[in-house]
């Protein structure tokens, strides 16, 4: 993967708490922020995929929100992961991104 190195300005509490979240990640700051924003251009994308289907068909009614939460719920999501099984998912997708053997352990 090509990596571009850039600078950014944060304030000195934010840079604190990163430092220390990749810390306990046990990963180096850049790989933590590089994760994080990640994390955050995943949300912001399926966010305007919502609200572009929003546009496009309309809002669902109330009647269809719960079936589709109800089903959600049925199907797990949002329930607790096990630690075993969060390690177990993470290894795996470790694997898959061709990350080095050591962030395969986390």
């Amino acid at each position: 993967m090509a990596v571009e190195k850039l600078s950014v300005s944060m304030p000195g509490v934010v840079v604190a708490r990163a430092r220390r979240a990749a810390d306990r990640a046990g990963v180096p700051l850049s790989t933590w922020l590089a994760e994080a924003a990640e994390a955050a251009a995943d949300l912001a994308e399926a966010q305007a995929a919502a609200q572009d289907y929003a546009e496009k068909f309309g809002e669902p009614d109330p009647a269809e929100l719960d079936a589709i939460r109800a089903d959600l719920a049925e199907a797990g999501v949002g329930a607790p992961e096990s630690p075993a099984d969060a390690a177990e998912r993470a290894a795996a997708l470790a694997r898959l991104l061709g990350l080095p053997e050591e962030r395969q352990a986390r």
